[in-house]
């Protein structure tokens, strides 16, 4: 875990950038030679960064394309993605198995019989419902019930994007069931006291 919070936290400075950067203050170093003075050993430390990010960006160049390719090597140039990176995010995606879609069952018993033809979290009626997965598929979510809820498109768009948080629908999801067994509950007992 600590593992991915620190990859997704690091901010790689992007190779193209360091550069130009180095190319710019180097180049005008050379150029304007301001070597002399109080403030000399200035330009020697900028001129001896830039020669640095010059030789990170060619070997950090020359060690991606002998690894992979020279795709991979102007990628990294251009977007700052290690070849590492990309490999760990394969990994990552792969180790998931992608669960099927729900059933035809599965989706009429939630719409018709949990959520009353209507969207479990707006409450508006729908006719042609969409089921999301509170926990999506791609990440292991099942094809439960508990992480099925029923919703409108326009509120699947906002739980898709994440407008609408996980910890909410599963809420609703809750509160819906126990509603459900609320009411099937209490029309047994009139069924009972009606007999």
């Amino acid at each position: 875990m600590t593992g991915e919070r620190s990859q997704t936290n690091e901010q790689e400075v992007v190779p193209s950038a360091i550069l130009v950067a180095s190319l710019v203050f180097g180049g005008y170093v050379v150029w304007n030679q301001p070597f002399g003075g109080s403030t000399a050993y200035i330009w020697w430390i900028i001129l001896g960064g830039s020669l640095l990010g010059l030789l990170y960006v060619i070997f950090g160049f020359r060690k991606i394309s002998q690894e992979s390719d020279v795709h991979a090597a102007v990628a990294w140039l251009f977007n700052g993605i290690s070849q590492n990176s990309r490999v760990l995010n394969k990994r990552t995606k792969t180790n998931v198995e992608k669960v099927p879609p729900p059933t035809t069952t599965l989706k009429n018993e939630l719409y018709f019989e949990r959520a009353n033809r209507r969207c479990e979290w707006c409450d508006e009626r729908v006719d042609s419902p969409d089921i999301h997965h509170i926990k999506p598929r791609a990440e292991g979510g099942q094809n439960h019930s508990e992480n099925l809820i029923v919703l409108c498109p326009n509120c699947h768009r906002k739980a898709d994007r994440g407008a609408i948080s996980r910890s909410k629908l599963k809420y609703q999801v809750k509160k819906q069931s126990g509603s459900r067994r609320y009411q099937n509950g209490s029309s047994s007992k009139k069924r009972e006291m009606d007999a």
